[in-house]
């Protein structure tokens, strides 16, 4: 049996304990295995909807996807730059090539700081857009790269308790100017 295969064995007996105790944990107290098996991604489905309801022309490139995760060894190996690879391709209006991040949140969407930082280098080969999915208020939000530098006034400063990473809240109520379509 190849290592990789046993790393995916291991992941998936993970999987049965948060299947049993589902539910049990919060978002935010829970890791992110639990966070992320047999979830919905909201946020990727309003996107997917939007696209479609726009023309817009979009592929799934990042490592976001549910349904064929790499193990977590391997996840931490990859270099930083790869693993903020945003989670799509899109062709916007005017056929212009552009990357797509999605996020989905609970009244503050959340960026880590080491994050925009290869967001930055992403935004250099091609503009990034963030969609957001506010789903506690059902509201979508469309910002571009420079956008949400232009906002870092609005944000807070804050570090996640679980690994102190340092990222910038965005309060989503302070987001209504983005309501708009990809340019």
């Amino acid at each position: 049996m190849s290592t990789l295969q046993d790393l995916k064995d291991v992941e998936n007996t993970a999987k049965l304990l948060v299947d049993k105790f589902d539910g049990t944990v919060s978002d935010a107290n829970g890791t992110f295995e639990m966070r992320n098996t047999n979830r919905i991604d909201k946020a990727q489905i309003k996107a997917e909807e939007y696209l479609k309801k726009a023309n817009i022309v979009y592929k799934n490139i990042g490592f976001d996807s549910k349904e064929d995760r790499i193990p977590t060894q391997v996840w931490f190996k990859t270099p930083e730059f790869l693993r903020c690879m945003p989670d799509m391709f899109i062709l916007n209006k005017n056929n212009d090539f552009n990357f797509l991040e999605i996020k989905g949140c609970r009244d503050n969407a959340k960026f880590k700081m080491s994050d925009i930082l290869q967001y930055s280098l992403w935004n250099g080969i091609a503009p990034v857009y963030f969609f957001i999915l506010d789903v506690t208020n059902d509201e979508t939000f469309l910002l571009s790269f420079e956008s949400l530098m232009e906002r870092l006034d609005i944000s807070s400063i804050n570090k996640y308790e679980d690994n102190n990473k340092v990222y910038f809240s965005y309060p989503t109520s302070m987001l209504s100017d983005y309501k708009r379509t990809i340019k």
